[in-house]
C-alpha cells in the first residue's frame, strides 16, 4: 500500500511538472515599442451637444446686447 502511495505522488509529481514546463513555454503577448495613442472616441453626444447649446446662448446673448434688445443703453 505504501508503494502504491509512492507512485501515485511521482504521477502526481510528474503532471506538476509537464503543466509547469508548458506554462513556461508560452509566449507572453507580443510588446510594442514605443508610445501608443490612447484610444479616444471624442466627446460623448450628450457632452457635444451642451457645448454647442452653451455656445449658441452666448452668441445670442452677445448679439441682444449688441443690439441693445434689452434696452440696457436706451436714452
Amino acid at each position: 500500500m505504501d508503494n502504491k502511495n509512492n507512485h501515485n505522488d511521482k504521477d502526481r509529481e510528474q503532471e506538476y511538472m509537464k503543466t509547469s514546463e508548458q506554462e513556461l513555454d508560452r509566449k507572453p503577448p507580443a510588446e510594442k515599442e514605443g508610445l501608443e495613442e490612447p484610444k479616444k472616441t471624442g466627446y460623448p453626444p450628450l457632452q457635444l451637444g451642451l457645448i454647442v447649446f452653451a455656445i449658441a446662448v452666448l452668441v445670442i446673448v452677445g448679439f441682444a446686447i449688441g443690439f441693445d434688445w434689452f434696452g440696457l443703453f436706451g436714452n
